[in-house]
Order: C-alpha cells, then sequence, then structure tokens
C-alpha cells in the first residue's frame, strides 16, 4: 500500500513495483489468469471466470479457441451476481457464458485480500476512489493530473469575468476542483496525505512550479472517525502524525463521519454535536475500511456457520485450516492473510483478538502454509504430522531431517510483529519497531524516513524491482514528479 500511495502521484512508477507471475516464481507449473467466484468445497473444485484478455487486432480468436474438441473445461457457472447486501446469491446466465471454466485441486489456497467496504456510506461506491491496487493507483493519479488542468482552464479564472459575483463563482469553481477529501486516518489515508502534499508542494513551487498559479487552490482534507491518526501506533506517534499533517496544510477533521458523497460534494457529521457541513470536492478518495471480496462470501456459503467470522472474513485454526462440511475435505482449504479470522493471545492480551489485517501478517501466513506443504505434511490431522512411509518407499532425507529437528509434528502459526511504519510526507517517517510484544524503540523524522524506504525496498519481488525503484526515487528527487497525463 505504501507503494500504492506514492504511484498515485509518480513518486514510483507502476511498472517498478509490479512484477510478472511467471517470473516471479518459475516453479508455477500453470497460471490462469481469472477470477474465482464459485467452490464446490465436497468435490475439491474451483470455477474460475478467465480474464477478459482483449487483444488490438483480433487475430488471437482462431479456430482453436471455439474447437469443440478443445481440452479446456466446459463452462460451469454464468458470472456471479450479489444482492446489495452481500446475501442471496443469484446467477445471471447472460453473463460469462463460454468464460467460466472449473478446476480440480488438492488444496486450495485462499488468499484473495479484502475490497473497499464503500458501501457502508451513500454515494461511496459510485463516487469515490479507491486505493487497493496498481490500477486504482494508476486511476487516482489520473485523476489528479486531470483536475489539476480543469482548475487551469480559462472558465474558472477571474479575468474571463467582467463582474464580480461571476468572479466569486470562477474562484469557488476553480478551488473545488483541486479540493481533494482523504476518508480514512488510518496508514493507507495518512500517507496517501502525505504524499499529496510533497506532490502539491513540488508543482506549486515559485521557482518550477508547472501549475504555480494554484498554490492558493490546492486543499486537502482528510476526514477520520476516530479521536487520532494511526490509532495503532503508540501515543507520541500519533500525536506527531496529527502535527506533521497539520503543519503541512493538511485539514484534518477527526471525531467526523462521512455521511454521503456525491460527485462534487461530501457531506460529514461531527460526532457528539451532530454537525452537519457539505464541502465541495473534486476528489474524494476511500481509505477507511475493508468489505470481504465476492468469492469469500460464496466460500462461507460452502462451509459450516462456525467458518463465518468477524467482519465476513474466515475462522481458521493455528494451522491456517478453516472448516468443512465433511472430515474427507478438512485440511483441504487454507485460509491466509487479510480474509483468515485467527485469534491469538498473548501474557499482555486480556482476551484472544483476531490477528491485524496487515501486509506483515500475510506475508508470515504465507510462508508458514508454503512450509507445511513442502514438506508433506497430513494436513486432515490435527496436529498435521508427516506421513508414515511405506517400505517400499525410498529413504527419504527432508523426513529425517525434519524429525531430527522435532518437526514430526506441524507447529502452530505463531505471529511475531515487527511494528509498524508510516510515511507523514516532507520526508518525514513514523517507526515503531518491535520484536513480538517487546517495543524496541520509537522514531520519527528523517531517518525514521530512511529506514521507512529501506524497508520497503528490501520487500519488493526482485532485484530488477529494488533497482527501478531505487531509481525513481532518484529521478524524483532529481527532475521532480512526471505529471505527463497518458
Amino acid at each position: 500500500t505504501p507503494m500504492l500511495a506514492s504511484a498515485s502521484v509518480g513518486t514510483v512508477e507502476y511498472r517498478s513495483m509490479t512484477e510478472p507471475i511467471r517470473v516471479t516464481n518459475p516453479y508455477i507449473d500453470n497460471f490462469v489468469e481469472g477470477r474465482a467466484i464459485g467452490i464446490d468445497v465436497k468435490g475439491k473444485k474451483v470455477q474460475v471466470r478467465l480474464s477478459d484478455l482483449g487483444t488490438v487486432t483480433g487475430s488471437l480468436q482462431g479456430l482453436a479457441s471455439n474447437a469443440a474438441c478443445r481440452l479446456d473445461p466446459e463452462p460451469v457457472w454464468s458470472q456471479v451476481i450479489y444482492n446489495e447486501d452481500g446475501t442471496m446469491v443469484q446467477r445471471d446466465p447472460s453473463q460469462g457464458a463460454g468464460g467460466v471454466i472449473e478446476l480440480e485441486y488438492d488444496h486450495l489456497i485462499c488468499a484473495v485480500g479484502t475490497a473497499a467496504r464503500s458501501t457502508i456510506v451513500p454515494g461511496a461506491k459510485e463516487f469515490c476512489f479507491n486505493l487497493k491496487t496498481s490500477q486504482d493507483s494508476k486511476r487516482l493519479r489520473t485523476a489528479i493530473g486531470e483536475a489539476l488542468e480543469y482548475a487551469s482552464r480559462p472558465d474558472v479564472q477571474e479575468y474571463y469575468y467582467d463582474d464580480d459575483e461571476s468572479k466569486m463563482l470562477a474562484t469557488a469553481e476553480r478551488r473545488r476542483r483541486v479540493t481533494i477529501a482523504v476518508v480514512g486516518g488510518g496508514p493507507t489515508g495518512v500517507e496517501l496525505s502525505g504524499e499529496l502534499k510533497d506532490f502539491f508542494s513540488q508543482i506549486t513551487r515559485a521557482s518550477d512550479g508547472a501549475y504555480q498559479h494554484l498554490k492558493d487552490d490546492i486543499s486537502v482534507i482528510l476526514v477520520h472517525g476516530g479521536s487520532d491518526l494511526l490509532p495503532a501506533m503508540d501515543r507520541d506517534l500519533r500525536q506527531r502524525a496529527l502535527e506533521a499533517l497539520s503543519e503541512q496544510g493538511v485539514d484534518l477533521r477527526l471525531n467526523t463521519r462521512l455521511s454521503e458523497v456525491g460527485r462534487d460534494f461530501i457531506t460529514i457529521k461531527e460526532k457528539g454535536t451532530g454537525i452537519e457541513e457539505t464541502i465541495p470536492v473534486g476528489i474524494t478518495v476511500w481509505a477507511a475500511g475493508n468489505a470481504p471480496v465476492p468469492f469469500v462470501k460464496e466460500l462461507l456459503n460452502n462451509l459450516p456457520p462456525e467458518a463465518a467470522g468477524s467482519g465476513g472474513r474466515i475462522n481458521v485454526d493455528q494451522w491456517c485450516r478453516c472448516l468443512t462440511p465433511t472430515p474427507e475435505t478438512f485440511g483441504s482449504i487454507l485460509v491466509l492473510g487479510d480474509v483468515a479470522c485467527f485469534e491469538a493471545q498473548d501474557k499482555f492480551d486480556d482476551a484472544p483478538e483476531p490477528l491485524p489485517q496487515t501486509a506483515q501478517v500475510a506475508g508470515q501466513q504465507g510462508a508458514f502454509v508454503a512450509r507445511m506443504l513442502n514438506r508433506g505434511y497430513d494436513m486432515q490431522m490435527t496436529p498435521p504430522k508427516l506421513p508414515e512411509l511405506s517400505e517400499s518407499e525410498a529413504f527419504s532425507l527432508l523426513r529425517t531431517w525434519l524429525v531430527a529437528r522435532g518437526l514430526e509434528e506441524a507447529p502452530g502459526f505463531t505471529f511475531l510483529s515487527l511494528g509498524l511504519l508510516a510515511y507523514v510526507g516532507q520526508e518525514e517517517a513514523l517507526n515503531q519497531v518491535t520484536l513480538g510484544n517487546v517495543p524496541l524503540f520509537n522514531y520519527s523524522g528523517k531517518i525514521a524516513f530512511a529506514l521507512w524506504r529501506s524497508v520497503y525496498l528490501t520487500k519488493q519481488a526482485s532485484t530488477r524491482n529494488q533497482a527501478l525503484i531505487a531509481f525513481d526515487w532518484l529521478r524524483t528527487e532529481t527532475f521532480g514528479r512526471d505529471i505527463t497525463r497518458l
């Protein structure tokens, strides 16, 4: 997500932070680009709607793609449609025909993440930009560029009119077009606000800014329902985040809920007083909560009721397994990441709490599940154990090594928190570094910014990505952010 906020203003480029799956992991036997839309848990089959790959010439749509004897499985279901309340699965027979295939599996790893929970506010789904994928950041970057150009047109400049009333209306409309509202005071909202202020500071500076004439018109509003930004961080860092954004000129609206979003306005309501205010805006970005993706709802419909966790997530045990309808299928579905609900308790907690929905948790769970499958544990057993070798089977060096280390039974997953990081703009970051439940140190400022960059640079998928992102940072520092609209 930090890279998405940077990409939305051109600090880094989209292709610098992405890597093809086939290149990242050459051990994948077969990669199918599509969206899972249904599942047969008892039959161990998943339905996939293939991505619509449009071509420039259409020459790839040849005879083989329509041959009756083709090897592709026949379509199973058409496109899944959900009601507004997320229940009552319907199927639209007019869509998806011919583009849905069925794949069999031995183990299904459900790591589909979450979607933006924008349906809770009227108009948010229709008029808000999200920041969950690289495509989201690309759309937001295009919208910001368009907003700047719309605000530079003659029809919203004072010199275009003679009377004072028209000049006032032109000024108000120009400022509306470059007013950006960010909803949510978590890491995504805070980092995006900081990146936006960096971007606007660069393009409006007096020396060489391309939009110097908009310096007094551009504004960023951050709407947050809580009393503190970055609630997961310690109090001193939360306070510093508030001070840093305020110093940069971000209009902070704390203890404030979003009531409605329109094409050119937002309506907010202050907690306690109930006072409503309608603010004209040009762009609204949603960064205020997650919701399950449609496939998770479909999966839960095929699992026992006890599998449903809080917030639409799926309950899992300490080996990332969810409940299934039959004992024969238990252990065939493993759930990890944001969609998994695993309650853990340490000596400092009064009661078990679900693990946070962060990339740090997802990464550790992914490595944990990969180790279990690579080692060949029998996932139907509790705890999972190494299967017994028959006399006819060859000697297993891996098994001998695992038994010698006392890993004949798979240990349960344990999350090791390494802390939290957040960027707040002006080359300043917040670092809360921990080792499990042991706090090590808190930093804010330039040193924390250097650590923030080094951590996310090392987390890239390949050396190529690391080099490209480092070059993007150097390019931005030397020449500024690219404002070209393609």
